[in-house]
């Protein structure tokens, strides 16, 4: 089977991307014969008009390689945000026309949760939507929020999923005092949450590192107010990718991430659960699929820097069982996000679609 699908540059130090984390995986451990075909801005490049200019030569690209390569399906990853759902829905029309299935995989955006604040965006989602054939969500609870918007569309579950490989052999390095962030930098992330947290941490005479890597437009007001509040104990590592990143996380002890909105089920979050970092993150979409409190890291609510602040503390100060939580941490990516079932429910979902196609086969 030959599959078309969608995601930002697959190059670790051009994209902050869990999509592109994802894509790289299913590329690398699927049975299909895969064609990547780059949709989505790299960090920090070109803004609306030039993002809208490009639109123009986008589908005229899509539609000849999926005849030209004579695609069997298109697999579609796009995000619940104003220009993803623009650009998608027209990939999805394209995809029609051109006369193959097409399967849209959700990954969060900014109104998976939150209403839409525009009629017209939320009706271009809903065609967007019904144009596909399937829908993968990331969650049981996604499917619910999605179903109760839209009814009568074939939604799948489907979670994300990391390869163990990477992490077998790495031993834990970590003191017990190391905060890592690892992701794109942008306010969605909590990064203003981050900041003052921090300052509550530093005033409250807590002694901690705290390392961040990625990029995004909030890099220089983030990096800027961290070093401000703690001085050396602040380092941005840029963009780290493959080994390099598996060193990091494994050299972390809590990985930060409280999120306001937009989350689907981070693979940033799962890698760090994998190599045995304490996770704090946001109660947000799918994320409390994954963490119970308490047990294999802790949910925070949104806005709540008091909260995370207090949550922080109790890591600090070793008040929690640190082998415990690292242990369910792990076994929780081991036995139900692990990318060889993954992939064998997705080969299913693509095979399910296939069928469908053959009833109606035309090139």
């Amino acid at each position: 089977m030959k599959v078309l699908i969608t995601a930002p540059s697959l190059d670790e130090k051009e994209n902050v991307s869990g999509i592109s984390t994802l894509v790289r995986q299913i590329i690398e451990h699927g049975a299909a014969e895969f064609y990547h075909f780059q949709a989505g801005r790299l960090d920090g490049g070109d803004g609306k008009i030039n993002w809208i200019a490009n639109q123009i030569s986008l589908l005229p690209r899509f539609y000849r390689q999926i005849k030209k390569v004579k695609i069997d399906l298109v697999h579609i990853n796009t995000a619940l945000n104003p220009l993803s759902i623009v650009r998608d829905f027209t990939l999805v029309k394209t995809a029609k026309v051109a006369g193959r299935k097409t399967l849209l995989h959700l990954h969060g955006g900014e109104f998976l949760a939150r209403e839409f604040e525009s009629v017209w965006l939320k009706r271009i989602a809903e065609k967007m939507l019904r144009s596909a054939d399937a829908i993968i969500v990331l969650s049981e609870l996604e499917r619910q929020i999605i179903e109760q918007r839209w009814s009568n569309l074939n939604v799948r579950v489907l979670e994300n999923a990391v390869s163990l490989d990477a992490v077998k052999n790495h031993n834990r390095k970590a003191s017990g005092k190391t905060i890592i962030f690892l992701g794109r930098l942008h306010e969605s992330k909590g990064l203003h949450e981050i900041i003052e947290v921090c300052r509550i941490l530093k005033t409250d005479n807590f002694e901690f590192q705290f390392r961040c890597f990625g990029t995004g437009a909030l890099k220089n007001f983030f990096t800027e107010e961290m070093s401000e509040i703690l001085g050396d104990n602040f380092f941005y590592g840029g963009v780290v990718a493959g080994e390099e990143k598996w060193n990091e996380l494994a050299a972390s002890d809590i990985f930060l991430l409280p999120s306001r909105y937009g989350e689907g089920l981070p693979m940033a979050m799962l890698e760090a659960m994998a190599a045995g970092c304490v996770v704090v993150a946001a109660d947000v979409a799918s994320v409390r699929a994954v963490i119970r409190d308490g047990e294999n890291g802790f949910l925070v609510e949104p806005y709540n820097t008091r909260e995370i602040a207090e949550k922080l503390k109790i890591l600090l100060t070793d008040k929690a069982d640190w082998e415990t939580l690292r242990r369910n941490a792990r076994k929780t990516v081991e036995e139900k996000f692990a990318i060889g079932d993954y992939i064998k429910k997705l080969e299913n979902i693509y095979g399910e679609i296939s069928a469908l196609r053959q009833k109606n086969k035309f090139y």
